[in-house]
């Protein structure tokens, strides 16, 4: 007797004429790894209407556009700002669970905090690009609020999506940390990344190596991720696996090298999560204040020496028309 008689194993033609179309992903100038591939060209009349509705579909958004708060309300950004959340959420707390599980392998090392800091950012470099595949064409795979706040100050994103993504990404990151708590059935545990010995560390010194990593990483993220001239070296595909590597080279790197220093933060929405899923401490604001300062400081020198040519925009590909 034969089984399943009617199945198919392969669709014509006309079957798959029937399937539904991918959706269209939204235009968005400070997509992360795109290099700029969806954004528009705002000199272009033909996208006068979605530019009216999402300002940052084009870089280099004019200022008084990229402060107004009148799109605060469109209902395509909250559905990015939820995503960023879930994301957000489940980065956080996969990366802290493992994170802490290293933690307890310190001691096992003749080099300490060597091997588990080798091991921690060579998983990010997996890790990362996986979530910003994964939301990038709905949100732009930001999932952290240094890369948000770098690009609201490279005038690559508005304030209302500023605004929107750093809330959800701390309401994602403090959903994280509460599973972190459930998942460990206690409060008493250290994520490496969010801990300072303030005995052997004082937090000048602290601050400083929490600013320049935030630097280095924006610097470079941008450099692989949203400079619009290389987009033909790397596109859309490649761009998020570098900015992996990078934040994981970032995490090896500041790991292991000062004792008292468990690495630099890298993601506030993390260290806040981490907090709210254990206890919050007096040196939580290097976690902020640092990728602030260092976004700042991007931001004058994208503004000083802009990857494109203010006059001539890129133009629109064919996937975002």
């Amino acid at each position: 007797m034969s089984i399943l008689p009617q199945a198919k194993f392969w669709r014509s033609k006309h079957d798959a004429e029937r399937l539904p179309s991918a959706a269209i992903a939204v235009p968005f100038a400070g997509r992360i790894g795109a290099n700029q591939e969806f954004s528009l060209n705002k000199d272009n009349c033909a996208h006068l209407e979605i530019l009216q509705k999402f300002p940052d579909a084009a870089p280099w958004i004019p200022l008084r556009d990229a402060l107004s708060l009148r799109h605060i309300l469109q209902p395509a950004l909250w559905k990015a700002a939820c995503v960023e959340a879930v994301g957000t959420c489940l980065l956080v707390y996969l990366t802290c669970f493992f994170a802490i599980g290293l933690s307890h392998t310190v001691n096992i090392f003749a080099t300490g905090a060597l091997v588990p800091s080798l091991i921690g950012g060579f998983t990010t470099m997996f890790v990362l690009p996986l979530f910003i595949f994964a939301t990038g064409p709905v949100s732009g795979g930001h999932l952290n609020p240094t890369i948000t706040l770098a690009t609201f100050f490279g005038r690559l994103s508005t304030l209302p999506r500023c605004i929107l993504y750093v809330a959800f990404q701390m309401f994602g990151g403090a959903m994280g940390g509460l599973l972190l708590r459930a998942s460990f059935d206690t409060r008493d545990f250290v994520v490496p990344g969010c801990f300072i010995d303030t005995t052997k560390v004082s937090l000048g010194s602290a601050f400083a190596m929490e600013f320049t990593t935030d630097f280095a990483l924006i610097f470079l993220a941008f450099s692989v991720g949203l400079d619009p001239r290389q987009r033909s070296v790397f596109g859309p595909a490649l761009g998020p696996i570098f900015v992996g590597v990078i934040l994981g080279v970032c995490t090896f790197m500041t790991g292991f090298a000062r004792i008292g220093y468990t690495g630099f933060s890298g993601n506030p929405a993390r260290c806040f999560g981490a907090m709210v899923g254990s206890h919050f401490v007096s040196y939580h604001w290097i976690h902020w204040i640092g990728p602030l300062a260092a976004s700042m400081v991007h931001g004058v020198l994208y503004y000083c020496l802009p990857p494109y040519d203010r006059e001539r925009l890129p133009a629109v590909t064919a996937e975002s028309s």
